[in-house]
């Protein structure tokens, strides 16, 4: 499998996923009567990120992914205020994953790239090792406490809601 097919196709079915979890918190928040706010600002533990930053961080990971394996500057994103503006980042990195040369990121795989993080460690490791050991896992450790947040505070998810892309693949 090339390095696309294991990154960017896969990021953009989950963050439409987010997308809809997102909206069921806000449907779930309006049927109860509070504001959805309150879902954004939650979080699983008190030295956990909450919803808002979990949302930043999985568009985060995909929007770096990009950038990382098509040698780009990497850029900052900031966390959402509410849920609309939530929803609108999950677009705008799909829009990233979309607009990305499928050659270009399959040509990262060799690339070095180092991660150097504030506390001044440093991570190097190939585009492909990047891809597997670093960028989908954190991709997916923010996504699903996310999905954990919203479900921890009572939104109505299941299964179902988290992988809706495998119905594709149903028999009929």
């Amino acid at each position: 499998m090339s390095l696309y097919s294991v990154t960017i196709p896969c990021f953009a079915q989950m963050l439409r996923s987010l997308s809809s979890l997102l909206s069921k918190g806000e449907t779930g928040a309006r049927e109860r009567g509070y504001d959805s706010q309150i879902l954004l600002e939650a979080r699983l533990a008190p030295d956990m990120h909450n919803l808002a930053r979990q949302v930043q961080y999985a568009c985060t990971q995909a929007q770096e992914a990009v950038l990382r394996l098509t040698q780009q500057p990497l850029q900052s994103l900031a966390p959402p205020e509410n849920l609309a503006a939530a929803k609108a980042l999950i677009e705008r990195t799909l829009a990233v994953l979309a607009s990305v040369d499928r050659a270009q990121v399959d040509e990262g795989a060799e690339r070095q790239i180092a991660i150097a993080l504030p506390n001044g460690i440093t991570f190097d490791m190939t585009g492909s090792e990047y891809a597997v050991n670093w960028v989908t896992p954190q991709f997916y450790f923010h996504l699903v406490t996310a999905y954990n947040i919203l479900r921890h505070n009572g939104v109505p998810l299941g299964k179902a809601d988290y992988v809706q892309h495998i119905f594709a693949y149903q028999r009929q």
